[in-house]
């Protein structure tokens, strides 16, 4: 009976009920149920796929297949389908729901193990411009999107859920492409629907599986790396111009300013004031609808290029963000702060006190010499009253409640050095090029630079002192062995450029290949091109730290909890798309590279 044999095969192979059944994302008692005879499940049901697909991994995970096999009666050198199938065939043995015939086992598992086809967005895309007939470069030409763009859309590693726009345009275009070819019968086929219920909209919700930004923060964090990945590509020259003096109205008596129109005009002037006066620092906060600072282009313009004339003054910026605004709205702030961040001439915070729903405040100041307050009931403070004070006794009773405010107060973003590996639990790993970490001893060894083998060691303990307690998933494009060719593949290292002979590049393979079966809580993950082509990204539960091409020697940090979750969502998101088990991993990786 399927209830003895699963009993039986987790005793001997020492899995405990919690363990398969976190590994499929079960209840630990369903796990009991089944064992006990309780509940009863059949050859081709989806909680038997899961069960198997949890013994493979918790076996895979501690690299004893081999073990599993001996059991099952199954060749440790298969592939891990073959070796679910062995397994599944195994459980059910003299079981009533099966015969023993090999033209029931061979039924069985063509029905109980075929793949849930079109799982991820990408294999839906691919399989649907496959319909439409569309290449990559063309779809791209048609809804003007860049071609790699497409591309990382189809392969999975990114979506454009993010973006409403460019969303609906790819939707629309493949869904009216295959009405155009008559191929109305089998893209309703590929969704699971009948012709008759076919419509654009049903199209839409499938190829998108019904996901959207507001559903899933994920979305909103994958477009905000997508924006911190593409600030080199982006024109910035606006921001070395000068202000427009047109829409500067500064009069250094004036003391009160009212709506919109003032708190804009009290902004430029305090900014003007620091530039002029070559002020040390700034101190920023505003709980108020920001979008006096974001609605009109002309002083949105204006306000960025003294931003950014007080960074190249020398003077600090210090902010304390809103993040009890909507998920959107922070990652809109950030994005807008995006130019003075890359400076790492800004340290911002968020507050941890539970924000005020009565009131609305902003304290913008420049210690010694002038300050704007605001104190509005909330929602009137397109209409209110703003305060410039630049007597010294009530400047420095504003720079006193901002220390106080401060103390509540926990790092959002700031700039670490690049070198740092921050003290995380579990961490993802997204970025282009392999890590020095993985690399074996010999091969940093052959590049004989002193400095480099030194980092190399103190990146490796890192690696390994990180992988006594945790787990560590790499996301990470490999380059094909036909494209492999001496001092063609660069190495991830910012202080100097070094490159892989072939060999070489082979060599740090076949380490991955080892630390996967060395260290249980090792993972990695091949995707089929890069996610964020400069940008490296590494995730935990407390932190994410950017590592941006524009400068290799500045990273930066998020530190808040929801901008931690969104992201490790999508991190996971991506991991989904791409994940394979160790067993299948080293086959496919010693194929590859003929090791």
């Amino acid at each position: 009976m399927f209830s003895e044999r699963l009993s039986n095969l987790l005793e001997l192979i020492g899995a405990k009920n919690s363990e398969i059944a976190q590994l499929i994302g079960f209840d630990r008692t369903n796990i009991s149920r089944i064992k006990s005879g309780k509940r009863t499940i059949t050859p081709q049901s989806s909680t038997c796929d899961k069960i198997i697909y949890g013994i493979y991994i918790f076996e895979d995970n501690k690299n004893d297949l081999t073990g599993l096999c001996s059991i099952i009666n199954a060749d440790p050198a298969s592939s891990a389908n073959d070796i679910m199938k062995a397994l599944k065939i195994w459980l059910f043995e003299g079981d009533i729901h099966e015969t023993v015939s090999k033209a029931s086992k061979k039924s069985i598992n063509k029905k109980a193990l075929i793949s849930k086809s079109l799982h991820h967005f990408g294999e839906r895309l691919n399989s649907s411009m496959a319909l439409a007939e569309l290449s990559n470069i063309r779809l791209s030409h048609i809804i003007h999107a860049d071609a790699s763009l497409i591309s990382r859309y189809r392969t999975g590693v990114r979506t454009p859920v993010s973006n409403p726009e460019l969303a609906t345009g790819i939707s629309t275009v493949i869904y009216d492409r295959i009405i155009k070819n008559n191929k109305e019968a089998e893209l309703a086929a590929l969704i699971g629907i009948s012709q008759e219920e076919l419509e654009q909209d049903i199209f839409t919700a499938w190829l998108y599986n019904d996901e959207t930004p507001n559903d899933d923060n994920s979305f909103i964090a994958e477009d905000l790396l997508d924006v911190i990945d593409s600030f080199t590509l982006k024109n910035t020259d606006y921001l070395v111009s000068e202000p427009d003096n047109n829409i500067m109205n500064i009069d250094e008596h004036q003391s009160v300013y009212y709506g919109i129109s003032g708190i804009r005009d009290a902004s430029l002037r305090l900014l003007k004031t620091a530039v002029d006066n070559e002020a040390k620092e700034l101190f920023l906060y505003s709980d108020e609808n920001m979008d006096w600072m974001t609605e009109d282009k002309a002083f949105y313009t204006t306000w960025a290029i003294l931003m950014l004339q007080c960074v190249q003054k020398g003077i600090h910026i210090n902010i304390i963000h809103n993040i009890d605004r909507s998920f959107s709205e922070m990652s809109d702030a950030i994005k807008s702060w995006l130019p003075l961040y890359m400076s790492g001439m800004i340290t911002s915070y968020y507050c941890r006190k539970q924000n005020n729903v009565r009131f609305s405040h902003s304290i913008f100041l420049i210690p010694e010499m002038a300050c704007i307050s605001a104190f509005h009931v909330a929602g009137s403070s397109s209409n209110g009253i703003y305060y410039y004070h630049t007597d010294k006794r009530n400047v420095n009773i504003f720079r006193n409640e901002f220390n106080a405010l401060l103390k509540s107060c926990s790092p959002l973003m700031h700039p670490i050095p690049a070198k740092a590996f921050p003290k995380v639990s579990d961490i993802i790993i997204i970025q282009n090029i392999l890590s020095i970490s993985t690399m074996p001893e010999e091969l940093a060894r052959s590049f004989n630079d002193s400095s480099f083998y030194k980092d190399y060691l103190i990146y490796r303990d890192a690696f390994e002192k990180q992988l006594r307690n945790h787990t560590i998933y790499e996301c990470i494009p490999l380059v094909p062995l036909n494209l492999l060719s001496d001092d063609s593949v660069a190495i991830d290292y910012s202080s100097k450029t070094f490159y892989y002979t072939k060999q070489q590049y082979i060599m740090h393979i076949q380490n991955i290949i080892n630390l996967t079966q060395e260290y249980e809580n090792y993972r990695f993950y091949p995707i089929p091109e890069q996610v964020f082509p400069n940008t490296a990204i590494l995730i935990s539960e407390n932190i994410v730290k950017i590592d941006p091409a524009l400068n290799p020697e500045l990273s930066f940090t998020f530190s808040h909890p929801a901008l931690c979750n969104a992201f490790r969502d999508y991190a996971l998101r991506l991991i989904d798309n791409c994940k394979i088990d160790k067993h299948s991993l080293q086959n496919n990786l010693k194929n590859m590279y003929n090791i």
